[in-house]
């Protein structure tokens, strides 16, 4: 081990292209002796801060979020606010009467307890003018289970059949045709039994006035049937089976209206029946997952056969899953009377055989990068030493995602007031299935307000781009430190935390200015999204279209090379301690001249961790599914979306900690590379192993 020691380090010659880094007198690792960089990227990003504050005082003092974020009634009145003629602050959630329109209520109504089969009472009615109770003396709950706004103000409507007046609806002028008003009676709503009040006027096959009772639960404040609510109405008002002839009708009139809400409805209702579940095995489960493969990665011995048997495990995963489904959509198939119906038995048949396709193209790629995964294995190897001597490492990312989730909620509270400061007027929308309109939300905003959303929208670019290069930053240099510290037990737990502190102190600016670039390039792409929609939607050029289209291919390439050179420039900075602009250009020429090592480790050390996400993913989705299969078969409607709901969370909890990796394994490789240019044989830091490894497998670069 070199004795000198050296704070620096610089290039032999001119020509950084070619030459090798040459190492300074007393250089003894990474630089101690730093100073603060790029400071006025710092100074100009702090402005962005303080203009963002200032819009949004501005919005907070002027605008209302509750104009953008609650619900509107069948009748344009803001739902749990007083900001219109009706005052609606006692009654915040919207119980939905029809597809597209509701009544304001002042909790969401829970039958259980109150029902026999805990989900419904389709002999009482939420109406557009209150809750309406069958006289024939079979409603169960009581009458004020659950509480409307008053809407008596509307039952001075009257018919207009024959073109008589029509009073002026609450705030809007809203014509109701061929009815009487939009207060229930047996015949209108309830008809000679439960099928026959499917098709009342009142009901109208889920487009009317009033809707049965139903439990349900909560969601930005509106109420969801629950799943069991929906099915049992379906079952005993014989709607399935008027589904079809009201597929032709909403064709004809609505579009895909009454699909797209039936398909929301169901998906809100799963994923609710369902939330301990996607809690428990979205974020516990697949913790546990993690933190134990991260502890097995921690194993030299076992690195290796825990790296294959991750990439055969996923491929396992997918093979089983098709297995599973395939077995499944059979067993449904044969069921008399059928458990489900046969569109929902194909697609899962047809999911098996893809699920199977999946694991046979997995098989082919690991046997043609069998050598490449090998190359991987030992970059991982050092990366999971250093991690083993620094545990504490993967605490910054979770101070990353409390920081960026403190800054969103800053954000998202400034966001929602300015986007209330539009001009809000409510246009009617058409019911399908009837002659009456409900009214919608649409916003006119000045060119001083869309200017300052997209100073806002370049704020949450910038600010999130810096947060995750201070993490990069905080974990190159805690690496770095570990990587050129010859006695490895000297290594203190708070290395990373020291990492931080100089961090902060120090290379802020440099993480602003590497972060500005990105969110350029962020913002250009939203610039480039919001034209084409505004062309898409005035003409139909599809040469524009596919323009626009290459152009958005062209930056999203962009900015991934620039985000790879940034996590190379952090790395160069958190070494030599040197501003963003020479460290970018001392990583590009360094990865310039060791292009294949560089390549070939990094990008498939990449993959090899991508499949460790993966398996950490997937086999919390595969326990979930079976769990779920066994548990609630049929108490929802399909498991596709808590199952792709638990996939997303816990493939972001594997991210979160794999990324400790990821970057860890690229500043291995820089320190090596470094090390090999700046000393000779013994000299070294890189112990043997690595040395004899990345020269027999990297490759020589010219």
């Amino acid at each position: 081990m070199p004795q000198i020691k050296r704070s620096i380090a610089d290039y032999d010659g001119e020509d950084e292209a070619h030459d090798k880094l040459r190492a300074a007198a007393d250089f003894n690792g990474p630089v101690e002796d730093r100073y603060c960089t790029d400071l006025l990227m710092l100074v100009l990003l702090c402005l962005c801060w303080a203009g963002m504050t200032a819009i949004g005082a501005y919005a907070v003092h002027n605008g209302d979020y509750r104009l953008v974020l609650y619900p509107l009634d069948y009748d344009g009145n803001v739902c749990g606010a007083d900001l219109n003629d009706r005052d609606m602050t006692e009654y915040p959630y919207l119980y939905y009467t029809n597809a597209v329109g509701g009544v304001c209520v002042k909790e969401c109504p829970s039958l259980v307890g109150q029902t026999a089969d805990n989900a419904t009472d389709l002999y009482t009615l939420v109406t557009y003018t209150g809750v309406y109770q069958s006289t024939n003396g079979l409603a169960t709950v009581p009458a004020d289970l659950v509480q409307v706004a008053d809407y008596s103000y509307t039952l001075n409507i009257t018919d207009t059949a024959n073109n008589v007046n029509v009073g002026d609806l609450g705030n809007l002028s809203i014509t109701l045709l061929n009815t009487n008003n939009f207060q229930c009676t047996e015949d209108l709503c309830v008809g000679n039994s439960l099928e026959a009040s499917w098709k009342t006027l009142g009901i109208n096959r889920g487009f009317g006035f009033a809707y049965y009772l139903g439990d349900s639960f909560p969601l930005f404040q509106r109420c969801f049937l629950t799943t069991e609510a929906r099915d049992q109405i379906a079952n005993l008002t014989n709607a399935a089976g008027d589904a079809n002839d009201l597929f032709k009708d909403v064709i004809s009139t609505s579009g895909d209206l009454e699909i797209a809400n039936d398909f929301i409805s169901n998906l809100y209702g799963d994923l609710w029946a369902t939330r301990l579940y996607i809690m428990g095995f979205g974020f516990g489960v697949s913790l546990v997952v993690s933190l134990l493969y991260m502890v097995l990665l921690r194993i030299p011995v076992l690195l290796s056969a825990l790296i294959w048997f991750s990439i055969f495990g996923v491929i396992g995963m997918f093979a089983i899953a098709g297995w599973f489904t395939s077995e499944k959509a059979a067993e449904w198939e044969a069921a008399d009377p059928p458990v489900v119906g046969e569109k929902q038995a194909n697609v899962t048949k047809i999911i098996g055989y893809v699920l199977y396709g999946i694991a046979a193209f997995l098989v082919l790629l690991a046997i043609c990068m069998r050598k490449q995964i090998q190359l991987a294995v030992m970059c991982v190897k050092k990366a999971g030493a250093a991690v083993n001597d620094m545990v504490l490492i993967f605490a910054i990312p979770v101070l990353q995602g409390l920081g960026f989730l403190a800054f969103t909620a800053v954000w998202a509270w400034y966001s929602s007031h300015l986007a209330s400061l539009g001009t809000i007027t409510l246009e009617t929308m058409d019911v399908p299935l009837t002659d009456y309109a409900v009214p919608v939300r649409t916003y006119e905003y000045s060119e001083d307000v869309r200017k300052l959303g997209w100073f806002l929208l370049f704020c949450f670019f910038w600010t999130g781009s810096f947060i995750l290069a201070i993490g990069e930053m905080v974990i190159a240099m805690a690496v770095s430190k570990w990587y050129f510290t010859a006695e490895r037990r000297l290594i203190t737990q708070h290395l990373p935390f020291a990492a931080l502190w100089s961090t902060i102190v120090y290379h802020l600016g440099t993480c602003a200015f590497g972060s500005l670039i990105i969110a350029i390039i962020k913002m250009l792409r939203a610039i480039m999204a919001y034209i084409k929609k505004q062309i898409s939607e005035t003409s139909n050029e599809k040469l524009a279209n596919c323009l626009f289209c290459c152009c958005q291919c062209c930056l999203c390439c962009l900015e991934k090379c620039v985000e790879f050179i940034n996590e190379n420039a952090y790395i160069q900075c958190a070494i030599f301690g040197t501003p963003f602009c020479e460290s970018g250009r001392k990583a590009f020429y360094l990865i310039l001249r060791n292009a294949a090592r560089i390549g070939a480790v990094s990008y498939v050390s990449a993959a090899v961790l991508v499949v460790g996400k993966l398996f950490i993913a997937a086999l919390t989705t595969f326990l979930a599914y079976y769990t779920l299969t066994e548990h609630l078969e049929l108490e929802v409607w399909s498991f596709g979306g808590p199952i792709a709901m638990i996939f997303i969370i816990s493939y972001f909890v594997a991210d979160m900690f794999m990324d400790v990796f990821d970057i860890s394994i690229l500043c291995v490789l820089h320190c090596f590379i470094a090390d090999e240019e700046m000393f000779d044989g013994q000299a070294r830091y890189a112990d043997g192993n690595l040395k004899e490894f990345v020269d027999k497998h990297g490759g020589v670069d010219g």
